[in-house]
């Protein structure tokens, strides 16, 4: 800090930010501040001359109303009118905030890097540890504001940390190596909000923060679910959390969890389905994740629809916290704390367990008959050693199961129906790894991860008929397991260059088996009976350069060679990053994508009635292949507003269609959001997809208690069937759009009181359907239903409406924080359509609906 420099200076008008930037150039002066504190649109007349450092920011800050503090080489910035935390007439409840800086490329600790708090008087300032840690000790609850500064790195800042009293505050800051070429200096006030926790990633990504998945109307504590608030996604119904992204099936979304992947993570899920009625992911154990929608880096692969990279955070490792939580549908338990205390390991594990049978007490319509029930639990144990590395453990399993009652003994309403269903469904996941990180290379990180993971479905349907008699209709059990091993090794060679490589061998093994019932010719057939193993080999290469302090580049490779088939893909990936200004970017990546179809199908047999053989056409297929552009443009108006735009094309090809008569509409493009599991004897890799649209967002992140969240999208999706014929997809909606706004009360000066209201609107353009031929169908004398497949597609449901309202009301106790929330999806009772089908008891179509008005309500305690 230049002490003894004399400052001269005569500003007419001129913006703060501005003055502070011209500051900074002449007498190499490091003001620190939080853009959420200081207007710094704001003009300022104010001169000078001559004086020595402190006399002239003591002018300076009487012309701005602003108050100064000089913490090292850092000159602290602040309103003058700031009110310090100590003047509430109660007394203060304090807390702990601690946490870890790392470097973004490597994610390695940074030693010595400055932390400040900027939202307390007197501004608090400490260094980090030789593991990169922190800890600011008695920090008022309440809202605050981090600045993070380190040599060669970009400035950090994280606002809006909320500060309670039951539990300790854990952030981690990833800085970037700032990019400083002679005679020019780059000033960034702080890390952008819109970054994703992988910084590889260039486009079309969204960062699910933790704290806006219980703070969002309409999620229910769910990442999925959440994930649908984004510009391109839209859910299947409300009963599901499918997650449909530009007009793709939710069969091209990959799952994966710390660095790994996994199988479909939901309870009441189906085959081979990526989503279901409620996520075994706890929100209470999530860490900020990343969601990626198309035209994704290298080091992603074997889905062509969307990624949700999903990581757990680490326990405290300082005390022993708990969380309890209870609700209208069950309740739950975390806990964590330290492990090995020398080395700053931390433990963090949890249960829940859930039931209905609340909710149908007080009326509220699940839209079936039956009582579902289901129950999950996690874990993560992280132990760095001094000079081992650092190792982690963690898991997720859960099952859930559900029988739906469908039996009326009055045999003359029964119309058509010549039986009945009672249909039984048992779900159970799991999925367990072992991570081990080794940083003591220079400038190198290697990861080894090993998982073990597995899912099964078991749909039993019995069939009750007139005379009162019952036999098994159906049965799939589709089990699969798979050991995945994955070694990444980045490297990080100077601040303009990182490279990125991995390899990743998956053995996965199935025992499936399905059972028919055909009831016209009163045989069983027993289409899947399969046990054995196949086995995946996936490597990628990527490389990131800082060419200017504007230009980004990204160049990747993908590869996989799948067992069956012996199929092999070469994808070359690459990304454009520039930097018209520091708050515009304009981005453009594109790259090849494919995916294998899902494991069950490959060994399923069609058997002839002709002759005593079958056929196998599913372990004929190639992989459904993609080719992806994204085109971006991000502004980031000022620290708490941004607009986006995005175009996107994608071309699918060798996607799997049907060649038989009749089945022209089949693709499976089209599949994904059932309860059943669709299969075609003709089936051939010979289909094409084409997915285009515009996607605009505003948004404002939480200021002042406010944040607001817009977009709108248009899209289209198209695919071609066996017949060469163009149709729209199922999921070609044309439109969706979403408004969230929410605002936070504090209602005393002390913090310890606070309100939060959200609010959440969604309107969107209705699903496709295949229209029914109602002549032939309601003149047949049996069951059978007749398509009208020339249309298949056209045709639409009513355009989607739904608006949902949160309410939570916070209170901060001495050594403990109490949450009551009350929330209520469909506020309106809207009738939104479901499907369009045939009811054989009244021998005529009818529209069915989604759920109506949802309550939920819940209290959590944290201590």
């Amino acid at each position: 800090m230049p002490a003894e420099v004399s400052v001269s200076f005569n500003y007419q008008g001129k913006p703060l930010d501005q003055v502070l930037q011209d500051l900074q150039r002449r007498y190499s002066l490091n003001f620190s501040y939080s853009n959420s504190q200081l207007a710094l649109n704001t003009p300022i007349t104010c001169a000078a001359n001559s004086l020595g450092l402190e006399k002239a920011l003591q002018t300076l800050c009487r012309c701005a109303d602003l108050s100064f503090q000089i913490i090292g080489e850092q000159i602290v910035l602040k309103p003058r009118n700031a009110v310090a935390s100590s003047s509430s007439p109660l007394p203060v409840y304090t807390q702990t905030i601690r946490g870890t800086v790392i470097d973004a490329g490597l994610r390695t600790p940074l030693i010595g890097a400055t932390v400040m708090l900027l939202s307390v008087e007197p501004t608090k300032a400490v260094s980090t540890g030789i593991d990169g840690s922190f800890t600011l000790e008695k920090i008022p609850i309440g809202r605050h504001f981090l600045k993070v500064t380190y040599l060669g790195y970009k400035e950090g800042e994280i606002s809006n940390v909320m500060v309670v009293s039951g539990k300790e505050t854990i952030v981690q800051v990833q800085l970037e190596e700032s990019f400083i070429q002679q005679a020019e200096v780059v000033v960034v006030a702080e890390r952008d909000k819109t970054l994703p926790q992988n910084l590889l990633i260039s486009s079309s990504v969204h960062t699910l923060r933790t704290e806006e998945i219980n703070r969002f109307a309409g999620s229910r504590q769910d990442p999925s679910r959440m994930a649908a608030n984004y510009a391109g996604v839209s859910s299947a119904s409300d009963q599901r959390n499918d997650l449909i992204v530009r007009g793709n099936s939710p069969l091209g979304v990959l799952w994966r969890l710390e660095g790994v992947e996994i199988p479909n993570p939901n309870h009441f899920t189906f085959t081979p389905n990526t989503g279901g009625a409620f996520s075994m992911l706890n929100n209470n154990l999530l860490a900020n994740s990343d969601f990626l929608t198309g035209a994704f880096p290298a080091e992603y692969g074997n889905r062509i629809g969307a990624v949700m990279d999903v990581r757990l955070r680490e326990g405290n490792n300082k005390k022993v916290e708990n969380t309890i939580q209870v609700g209208l549908n069950g309740m739950e338990v975390v806990t964590e704390g330290p492990l090995v205390k020398k080395w700053g390991g931390s433990f963090l594990g949890s249960m829940r367990l859930f039931t209905f049978r609340p909710l149908e007490k007080i009326g509220v319509s699940m839209g079936y008959e039956g009582l579902p029930r289901y129950q999950d639990g996690a874990f993560k144990f992280v132990l760095p050693t001094p000079k081992a590395g650092k190792f982690t453990a963690w898991g997720i399993a859960g099952s859930s199961s559900v029988t739906i009652y469908d039996i009326d003994p009055d045999t003359t309403t029964w119309g058509k129906v010549r039986y009945r269903l009672e249909p039984t469904l048992y779900n159970q996941m799991y999925a367990f790894g072992v991570h081990h990180t080794y940083s003591n290379i220079p400038k190198t990180v290697t990861e080894l991860i090993i998982s073990a993971s597995g899912s099964q479905v078991e749909a039993t349907s019995i069939a009750n008929y007139r005379n009162r008699t019952s036999r098994l209709f159906y049965y799939l059990r589709n089990f699969e397991k798979q050991l995945i091993t994955r070694f990444n090794v980045t490297h990080k060679p100077n601040h303009r260059v990182l490279f990125k490589s991995g390899l990743t061998w998956q053995k996965m093994y199935y025992n499936n088996q399905e059972i028919m019932y055909q009831d016209q010719r009163d045989v069983y057939e027993i289409p899947l009976d399969a046990n054995g193993a196949a086995s995946l080999l996936q490597a990628y290469l990527l490389s990131k350069i800082s060419l200017t302090n504007r230009l980004d580049f990204q160049a990747g490779l993908y590869s996989q060679r799948f067992s069956i088939g012996d199929r092999i893909s070469v994808e070359p990936r690459l990304s454009l990053d520039y930097f018209i200004s520091n708050a515009q970017k304009v981005y453009l990546s594109a790259g090849l994508h494919s995916q294998t179809q899902p494991l069950v199908y490959y060994e399923y047999r069609f058997f002839s009635q002709e002759k005593p053989e079958f056929n196998q056409p599913y372990n004929q297929l190639d992989f459904t292949r993609s080719r992806q552009v994204v085109l971006g443009y991000n502004y980031n108006i000022n620290n708490s507003w941004r607009l986006k735009a995005e175009t996107y094309y994608q071309y699918h090809y060798k996607v799997p269609v049907s060649k038989r008569e009749g089945e022209e509409a089949f693709s499976m493009l089209n599949l994904g959001t059932d309860y059943s599991f669709v299969t075609v004897d003709s089936v051939v890799s010979t289909g094409t997809g084409k997915n285009y649209g515009l996607e605009l967002t505003a948004e404002r992140f939480l200021k002042k208690g406010i944040y607001a969240l817009g977009n709108v999208s248009f899209l289209r999706s198209s695919f071609t069937g066996g017949d060469g014929q163009k149709r729209p997809t199922a999921f070609s909606i044309g439109f969706i759009s979403n408004f969230l706004i929410g605002k936070e009360f504090h209602l005393d000066q002390a913090n310890r009181h606070h309100l939060s209201l959200d609010l959440r609107v969604n309107y969107a353009g209705g699903r496709r359907y295949i229209p029914i031929d109602e002549i032939r169908t309601k003149n047949e004398e049996t069951d059978k239903i007749y398509y009208d497949v020339a249309n298949a597609y056209h045709p639409r449901l009513r355009r989607y409406f739904r608006t949902d309202l949160r309410l939570s009301y916070q209170l901060n106790t001495h050594k403990t924080t109490h949450w009551i929330f009350a929330a209520a999806d469909n506020l309106t009772n809207r009738k939104n359509e479901l499907y369009y089908g045939w009811d054989l008891e009244q021998n005529e179509a009818k529209t069915y609906y989604q759920l109506g008005i949802y309550p939920y309500l819940g209290y959590r305690v944290q201590f």
